[in-house]
């Protein structure tokens, strides 16, 4: 048996390629009364396990914090599959470290699902049985449990010490893990449950990872610099670009595993490198990075966020990039990013940087400029809206469920989801946003939306992962599920919510 002292782990909700296809994700949000385990494990299974319980495929962020480990001297690293951590922990260990996303199902994504659904999350249910297994054997090696990762805003004291929790370790680990870490192997322990955050680390301190990621991932920047407020700090600051040096030794790394097939991740991927004070493209520094990448024997090269106001202003550029991966092999792109809102007050508001260098006003032409020129050059997005911002009228709902109409013809996806005040962001004072409080404008936007994404979703699943006949046969099931909600509950949802409001008037 392997005397190992760090292992790392995550909730078996992260610990999956998703069928291969990243979107595939959000189905961990969905609840379980919706979407049962039968068809859950179908879309999301588990990452291989190896025969000492360990596993090859983790997430991102367990790969970075054990690329951390190693730099700093911890040798004795293992990155645990969630449903063997028996195999894997014994009375050598000290610290486990979990890393979570959105552990409790409080998040945006998860809170719009549960929220009009009334279900208990997949994500949730998996974090809770994740950390039951670990308290078990906290029991019997007593070990320190420490929790790190996006998902930490969802903690306090009281409920760290029901689950098992030892240390809140949130923000970026590149400073804080090692002395921390080191502190806890020297039985220093720390008198506060919650670390402050530490110094965030400069480009040149992120480590290249050291083995594949479930999703193929290559972290390539941090932040993003506009500054909405609904955002957290790593995605809301300024953007470090990694060295490319970087970025090439993880692709050497994925190449000698037969991966050649990867995701760029990023806040604003097609920003990489850029130093231009006005959030614009440097499409010399993408080619060249894209190049080199091709260069190394890659066949497809993938990117995760993107901003819409980079395709409406510099429609060149991107006919230029698309015109180099097509010539590459690449028929079909996307990306992930943000409509919002579609009014101008809110976005003056809460994210005057997102349309940055133009004005909140002229926002619902440049989404539909972006979104033509995605069209024509088979561009094939996924992009969010946040319903229930602080302070929003049903005329701002309106001017949203406006923009969609106009957009209703673009092959995208138009994801509503419920504004959650995260504990890091400047609005984590307001109120949550949920389904008992919609109005039946936003009734009807939500319905719109997913009237909208029925008539691609299948479509556009099919481009991005050509599944199995078994799989698609499950997303038709689902997308029939869906279909019949929105033609039967939600127009009843519609008239309910405009009697309600009519008495509430009365009775005034």
């Amino acid at each position: 048996m392997d005397f190992i002292s760090i292992v790392l782990t995550a909730d078996r909700s992260l610990m999956s390629n998703y069928s291969n296809n990243i979107y595939i994700g959000f189905l961990s949000c969905i609840p379980h009364n919706i979407c049962p385990d039968i068809l859950y494990n179908r879309f999301c299974p588990p990452v291989p396990v190896n025969s000492d319980g360990t596993t090859s495929y983790p997430i991102l962020a367990l790969r970075t914090v054990e690329s951390i480990c190693n730099h700093a001297g911890f040798k004795d690293v293992k990155i645990a599959h969630p449903d063997c951590l028996n195999k894997v922990i014994n009375f050598k260990t000290k610290i486990v470290g979990v890393s979570c996303e959105d552990p409790l199902g409080i998040g945006p994504a998860t809170t719009s699902w549960s929220s009009i659904f009334h279900g208990i999350p997949h994500n949730r249910i998996k974090f809770l049985q994740l950390m039951k297994n670990i308290r078990q054997l906290k029991e019997i090696f007593d070990f320190k449990v420490v929790l790190g990762g996006p998902g930490c805003w969802q903690f306090n004291e009281d409920k760290m010490k029901i689950l098992g929790i030892d240390y809140l370790l949130p923000g970026e680990g590149e400073r804080s893990i090692p002395p921390f870490f080191q502190s806890l192997f020297e039985r220093d322990f720390p008198s506060q449950l919650i670390q402050p955050d530490s110094p965030t680390p400069n480009a040149e301190e992120i480590l290249p990872i050291l083995g594949p990621t479930n999703s193929n991932f290559i972290e390539i920047s941090r932040g993003c610099g506009r500054g909405c407020k609904f955002c957290a700090p790593t995605t809301s600051g300024q953007m470090r670009n990694f060295p490319i040096d970087k970025i090439v030794t993880d692709a050497k790394m994925y190449l000698k595993y037969g991966i050649k097939n990867i995701v760029l991740q990023s806040e604003d991927s097609l920003r990489y490198g850029s130093l231009n004070k006005d959030f614009s493209i440097d499409i010399d520094i993408i080619l060249n990075l894209f190049s080199t990448l091709f260069s190394l024997g890659m066949k497809s090269i993938a990117i995760t966020h993107a901003s819409l106001i980079n395709f409406a202003e510099q429609p060149e550029d991107i006919i230029k990039f698309t015109r180099f991966l097509r010539k590459n092999g690449m028929r079909y792109y996307g990306c992930q990013p943000g409509i919002e809102t579609g009014s101008p007050r809110l976005m003056k508001k809460y994210m005057k940087g997102k349309c940055y260098p133009h004005s909140p006003e002229e926002w619902h032409e440049i989404v539909i400029d972006a979104l033509k020129l995605m069209k024509e050059n088979h561009w094939y997005p996924a992009c969010t809206l946040i319903m229930g911002l602080p302070d929003e009228e049903n005329y701002d709902t309106q001017l949203t469920l406006e923009l969609i109409q106009k957009i209703d013809d673009f092959p995208a996806l138009y994801i509503p989801l419920f504004f959650v005040p995260m504990s890091m962001t400047s609005l984590r004072e307001r109120e949550k946003f949920i389904s008992e409080k919609m109005t039946a404008l936003q009734w009807k936007l939500l319905l719109s939306c997913w009237k909208h994404n029925l008539k691609y979703i299948l479509k556009l699943y099919n481009l991005e992962t050509a599944p199995k006949k078994s799989i698609q046969i499950l997303v038709k099931i689902l997308t029939s599920a869906l279909n019949f909600i929105i033609r039967h509950k939600g127009p009843k949802m519609i008239n309910r919510k405009f009697y309600e409001n009519k008495r509430a008037i009365i009775v005034k």
